[in-house]
């Protein structure tokens, strides 16, 4: 199977360099090729995993003071319109904003 991750890149409006390029499209390859031998499996009489947790189990909700917006911003190293400014390898250089 063909993987343009560039253009995927593209569509996801992610900026990635001809590095990341290079080692994120066998990555993918190997993923989907992963996934493509499920195709094959039988699995007509097999149930669907799955496990409902009564309300009874879950714990009670008690309701806490939280953390004032001025102590969540504190430590943050970008903040805009009085939130934290997060980017990363998918969004790119928060100087790229």
């Amino acid at each position: 199977m063909k993987i343009d991750v560039k253009h995927i890149a593209e569509l996801s409006k992610i900026t990635l360099k001809k590095e990341e390029l290079d080692r994120f499209t066998p990555e993918m390859k190997t993923i989907l090729d992963s996934v493509t031998i499920l195709k094959d499996i039988n699995t007509d009489n097999v149930q669907a995993a799955k496990r409902h947790i009564p309300f009874s189990e879950l714990r009670e909700d008690i309701p806490k003071d939280s953390l004032s917006q001025e102590d969540v911003l504190k430590n943050a190293k970008y903040k805009e319109n009085g939130c934290i400014k997060v980017y990363g390898r998918i969004f790119g250089d928060i100087e790229e904003s």
